[in-house]
């Protein structure tokens, strides 16, 4: 498979690890090729919000139909440009910030109302 893109992700320490993309797999799935263990608590089923990163640069894939019902229910958790890595997958070369906190998991905290 010829790689399409590259995508950077930045650590917390400001270190920057590298590889080939593909627009077939989501973010995780490309963190996982590199053996760079992104926190994630659901299996990758868009449940639990804790394997949310940053977009720094580039264009992902939008939002889907479940990212968007999680960020709906807890909008005050989700900063700006901030993607679940289990359903962004790449359209271009990008820069992904890796998030120095673990989120927590939507599972365990209450929905905003309103």
């Amino acid at each position: 498979m010829t790689p399409e893109f590259r995508i950077a992700f930045v650590l917390p320490d400001g270190e920057r690890v590298e590889c080939d993309g593909y627009a077939r797999l989501n973010l995780l799935a490309h963190a996982e090729m590199i053996e760079l263990e992104l926190p994630q608590t659901c299996g990758g089923q868009a449940e639990c919000g804790t394997c949310r990163v940053r977009v720094i640069a580039g264009e992902a894939t939008p939002p889907t139909g479940d990212e968007h019902e999680l960020r709906d229910r807890h909008r005050k958790r989700f900063r700006d440009r901030e993607r679940l890595s289990c359903r962004a997958r790449p359209k271009s070369d990008m820069v992904v910030e890796v998030l120095a906190v673990m989120p927590p998991d939507l599972r365990d905290v209450p929905e905003e109302s309103g």
